[in-house]
């Protein structure tokens, strides 16, 4: 059976609750449309059994097929454990085990997340072999609410070496970003439903903008990493990657919460992330940085940027220009220092063994070469500068509730200007704030490349980010354009 989204989705999807919205009729159309059901779409169709998890898993195995040549998004394509599972979440729901909205949707993780039995490369030829035993915690959290592993997305060589090598569906000659790259690739392209990123330096959210999806780099501390291979131990995040807010919601309220194979989970309370959508910003207030800081980015970002400003204050909220923190460039640096460092330590044993395995010009070598040469003291200069940079966000976001900058200074693969010093994008790896990107436009020079929102709040606030992305979500459609591939 194949069923058209116009016929059983009206209005826009608000988490859980808008579940039972989503009208039962069906009909006869293209099951090409499968591959793009939203998360929310499709499991209210798997619950009410008028779609199979192997009707869509099929569906999705035949996009990757038609156009995986074309935009090269993964690494490995895990179809016939994919198959297996979805025969499996099949046997479940009609017995009557259904696990809940993530229940036989199929999804993606990137590469250097570890699955079991599957190929975890993290893009280097150093582990072109390695197989794990075990998956990744946020991989077993998937697998547990019933999604199917379709396979690893592509990155750059263990996420540090720049953009990722795919092509961005929205224009193929350009960058989709890095190093989460290969997972918005997929997500945009109607190859996956969902898809797990990795952001040290703005990873998640900047592959999210420059290919129009919904990327979310949770608080430090919420979302496990045991099981994925590391940059950065104390700026690492993991987080949920979707082509719409509701579902990066329902994605989270299973990857989040404490986990004791990491040292650095948090035993926070979890809560139902899909609650505050639909909750409008009425009364909310949003710091913005003075227009100085942004007026070098390119034009249409600031377009996109202001319009959706716009937006929000004819919704209710209140607009609040603020003062950056005084050390904010200089953390930049000290992200750096503090990366690299931490890289070194990770890639220690391979660099004294056979350091000609990672290949030819390969930047983790060299970034690791580099990071083990910085004296200690640099690097502890850097954690305390680190240490005022957290005083200081604390201060700042005291005057507001969220803070919302453009998502990239410029669209996919069109040059930065000389001035553009600040992008506001590390300043919430060094801090550990959440902050998620979603789409906001597209650009008309060059035209139809598109331009994103960042959206950030206190620690453990996902919620109101949720919350005020949503309410511009449900205002335009830029999330539901596709590219033409």
């Amino acid at each position: 059976m194949s069923v058209s989204r116009r016929t059983f989705l009206k209005g826009s999807v608000a988490g859980a609750a808008a579940l039972s919205s989503i009208s039962q009729s069906t009909s006869q159309a293209n099951a090409s449309e499968l591959n793009y059901l939203s998360i929310a779409e499709a499991a209210e169709l798997i619950r009410t059994r008028q779609l199979s998890p192997l009707e869509l898993t099929q569906a999705i195995l035949d996009r990757i097929d038609q156009v995986e040549s074309r935009v090269l998004a993964f690494v490995t394509v895990a179809r016939d454990e994919a198959l297996q599972a979805a025969r499996t979440a099949q046997e479940e729901i009609a017995r009557g085990q259904y696990r809940g909205p993530l229940h036989g949707i199929p999804f993606g993780v990137k590469d250097t997340h570890y699955s079991k039995g599957i190929k975890s490369t993290a893009g280097s030829p150093l582990l072109a072999d390695f197989i794990p035993t075990y998956d990744a915690t946020v991989v077993a959290r998937m697998k547990e609410a019933g999604a199917i592993l379709v396979g690893k997305t592509r990155l750059p060589a263990f996420s540090m070496g720049g953009d990722t090598p795919s092509h961005n569906p929205w224009n193929l000659s350009r960058t989709p970003g890095g190093s989460s790259g290969g997972s918005a690739v997929a997500l945009a392209a109607g190859e996956l439903a969902a898809a797990t990123g990795g952001d040290t330096s703005n990873s998640i959210r900047h592959p999210a903008t420059l290919c129009n999806v919904v990327g979310m780099k949770a608080t430090f501390g919420l979302v496990s990493r045991y099981g994925v291979i590391p940059i950065s131990w104390s700026l690492d995040h993991i987080g949920p990657m979707t082509r719409t807010v509701a579902d990066n919601a329902l994605m989270l309220n299973v990857l989040a919460g404490y986990d004791p194979q990491d040292d650095y989970t948090v035993d926070v309370s979890i809560p139902d992330y899909t609650k505050a959508l639909g909750r409008g910003v009425r009364g909310i207030r949003i710091g913005i940085p003075s227009d100085s800081l942004v007026d070098d980015f390119h034009a249409d970002c600031i377009r996109g940027y202001q319009d959706a400003l716009e937006v929000y204050q004819k919704l209710g909220a209140e607009l609040v220009e603020v003062e950056m923190p005084s050390t904010l460039q200089a953390m930049d640096s000290g992200q750096r220092v503090i990366r690299i460092c931490e890289a070194a330590s990770y890639h220690e044993h391979h660099l004294a063994g056979d350091p000609d395995r990672y290949g030819e010009n390969a930047r983790p070598r060299s970034e690791g070469e580099v990071g083990a040469l910085i004296p200690a003291v640099h690097y502890l200069r850097a954690q305390k500068l680190k240490k005022v940079f957290l005083q200081e966000m604390r201060q700042l976001f005291r005057s507001f509730d969220v803070f919302i900058t453009p998502g990239r200074p410029a669209p996919a693969g069109e040059p930065l200007q000389f001035r553009v010093r600040q992008d506001f994008a590390k300043m919430f790896n060094c801090s550990g704030y959440p902050a998620m990107a979603v789409p906001a436009g597209f650009s008309t020079s060059p035209a139809g490349l598109p331009v994103g929102l960042q959206i950030a709040a206190k620690p453990f606030e996902e919620e109101i980010i949720y919350r005020v992305a949503h309410a511009y979500e449900a205002e335009t459609d830029w999330h539901q354009r596709r590219p033409q591939l």
